[in-house]
């Protein structure tokens, strides 16, 4: 039982992200058995919807699993042992790849760059070109640690120029907030997950892969994360494997929802109120922690070196119920990383801006009370 029935929680966290009442309504038909044409219809449904999000050519694949489930099945699918990889890693999610492909005996390159920094195209050229043999290049659209958003269809040509690689996009916390044209822009394989953008809760992961990933799957030994497998099932409305159905049938309203806004509408969303975010920081007196190319998912902030930040986000959870979400390794404590993610409105984004600021003062940082959320609420009149 909750200490104070007046303090609602509110995410505003890079994932989960918020749930929709509606979505969350569709989720308690629990008597559902997946192997019926109502439920087969529903996958097929999801599909369909979710390709515009992708620019895929083939709709994509739903998998029960955490975001990093379908990076496991990226790679595992996509590679084989001794596969000369590229892994762009510029933060703890740039460092998965990098794990995975270890993990997977392929032999890593590490293109590591400053954490808040975006990579540099021209040098990743080089790196392709120093490396001739490299069979796939993975990296981040948004990495979720730093708030940085990596400009892939630049980076997408920039590697095309020199190298017949297979790119491989972790799209977890970038869809829906940012835009994706993986046809267009040559890109191979694109991830994501359901507890980002797509607002539903964690579980469900997608994929998509260009008709070029698909003729070039490896021969490595798999089982659950059979792409080809799944392929072919998903291709009837038929998963490989018992589905997280409550997901699923929430997933349906929420794309919807999503496709009524349509994917360019969700990036103009995502861009008004990152914009109105940087903002309110700048009249905070604070600083963005990217250095380039900020994030329209979240915003990480730099924080007063006299203010821990553990503790701000401790005193904004218990006091207002605002969740935001820290930094980790070295910047924990350092900058505080908030969300406008997923089914974010105005009001609901102004009110976390508020509950940051009143910490910030409670915790003895002394600024214009109520600037930050001014200076929101003007970009947003005028964006």
């Amino acid at each position: 039982m909750r200490e104070n029935p007046f303090v609602r929680e509110r995410l505003y966290c890079p994932g989960p992200t918020p749930v929709p009442p509606e979505v969350g309504l569709a989720s308690l038909q629990t008597n559902v058995y997946h192997r019926t044409d109502s439920f087969r219809k529903t996958i097929l449904e999801c599909r369909q919807l979710l390709t515009p999000f992708f620019g895929s050519e083939e709709a994509p694949l739903i998998l029960t699993s955490s975001g990093t489930g379908a990076l496991e099945a990226a790679l595992v699918n996509l590679t084989r042992p001794g596969d000369a990889i590229l892994v762009i890693n510029g933060g703890k999610f740039g460092e998965r790849w990098e794990k995975l492909g270890k993990a997977y005996q392929c032999e890593v390159t590490t293109y590591k760059i400053e954490w808040g920094q975006s990579p540099d195209p021209s040098h990743l050229t080089s790196l392709l070109k120093q490396n001739p043999s490299v069979k796939a290049v993975f990296l981040q659209s948004n990495e979720t640690s730093t708030g940085v958003a990596y400009p892939i269809q630049e980076l997408a040509a920039a590697i095309r120029s020199v190298s017949q690689a297979l790119i491989v996009v972790d799209a977890v916390s970038g869809l829906v907030a940012h835009s994706m044209n993986m046809a267009a822009w040559s890109i191979d394989c694109v991830v994501s997950g359901s507890q980002k953008g797509f607002g539903i809760p964690p579980g469900l992961a997608f994929i998509a892969l260009s008709q070029r990933a698909w003729n070039e799957l490896s021969e490595r030994p798999r089982f659950y994360f059979d792409l080809r497998k799944e392929r072919e099932g998903q291709a009837k409305g038929e998963t490989s494997w018992t589905p997280a159905t409550t997901l699923i049938l929430s997933l349906l309203p929420a794309l919807h929802q999503l496709a009524e806004l349509t994917p360019e509408g969700c990036d103009a969303h995502h861009k008004r109120l990152a914009q109105a975010c940087h903002a309110a920081v700048q009249a905070i007196g604070l600083g963005l922690f990217a250095q380039s190319h900020p994030s329209q998912a979240l915003t990480a902030v730099n924080l007063p070196e006299q203010l821990d930040g553990s503790k701000l986000i401790k005193y904004c959870r218990e006091q207002y119920g605002a969740i935001f979400a820290g930094g980790q390794d070295h910047l924990k404590g350092k900058i505080i990383r908030i969300s406008h993610l997923g089914m974010v409105d105005q009001l609901d984004f102004l009110a976390g801006l508020a509950a940051f600021e009143m910490g910030l003062t409670r915790l003895g940082y002394r600024h214009s009370l109520g600037a930050g959320v001014g200076a929101a609420m003007q970009s947003l009149l005028q964006a």
